[in-house]
């Protein structure tokens, strides 16, 4: 019998994914690049190895080389860390990796041997980007997913009351839908968003973990 190598731990979204064969793990692929190419960018920003090389060549070729290997993400899984936690380690060994590569090439110079710094607190740094990240993630899914459901007035009114601060008497001037009406409109969208935003944090998330997971980013979106 074949050994399972995504243990039933797994998040499952990713384990189903990666179970699915190479279409799968593309999805998986591309999920990440999407979703952690900001917080990484952020790391990146705040350590002394700017020099390496333009921020988005070095995460992009961060993810050339790590999620091409098979057993990275079992590897993740194994850690028992949050997803970002585990890219934010796995990067820093790429970084060193690069450094030893540009010395080898003679493009370091001293500054091969200095040791990886951040400055400020990497963590916070790196929660925040996550942030706003999943979060433009979560509302550009969920508007697709209303648009192709046929609730795409109902996610203009969401924007409208949520994103641009209107009031409901406010949008019904310009909708012509009465303010009741428009409060349906808007908690109908706002649902779909709340389910896609909670159902892209459970990927990050060590298993059973989202409900903490959640209450940890509120407390950094406070301080945004």
């Amino acid at each position: 019998m074949k050994e399972d190598v995504f243990p039933l731990t797994m998040n499952t979204w990713i384990r189903d994914r990666l179970v699915d064969g190479d279409g799968g793990r593309l999805d998986v692929n591309r999920h990440v690049m999407s979703v952690y190419l900001m917080p990484l960018r952020t790391y990146y920003l705040g350590t002394n190895e700017r020099w390496l090389g333009e921020p988005e060549e070095v995460v992009q070729g961060f993810f050339a080389d790590r999620l091409a290997r098979g057993d990275f993400f079992a590897e993740w899984e194994r850690s028992g860390m949050r997803l970002r936690r585990w890219l934010v380690n796995a990067f820093c060994f790429y970084l060193k990796e690069l450094r030893r590569r540009k010395y080898r090439d003679g493009r370091a110079g001293e500054m091969a041997d200095d040791p990886l710094t951040f400055s400020g607190d990497p963590e916070r740094a790196v929660d925040r980007a996550f942030v706003v990240s999943v979060v433009q993630q979560a509302l550009e899914t969920a508007r697709l997913m209303c648009n192709d459901t046929g609730l795409g007035e109902h996610w203009s009114v969401f924007e409208q009351h949520y994103c641009r601060q209107m009031s409901y008497a406010e949008i019904a001037e310009q909708t012509g839908y009465k303010p009741d009406r428009a409060a349906v409109m808007a908690r109908t969208a706002a649902r779909k968003f709340r389910a896609t935003l909670r159902d892209l944090l459970e990927r990050d998330a060590v298993h059973g973990d989202v409900d903490s997971e959640i209450a940890s980013l509120l407390e950094i979106c406070n301080d945004l």
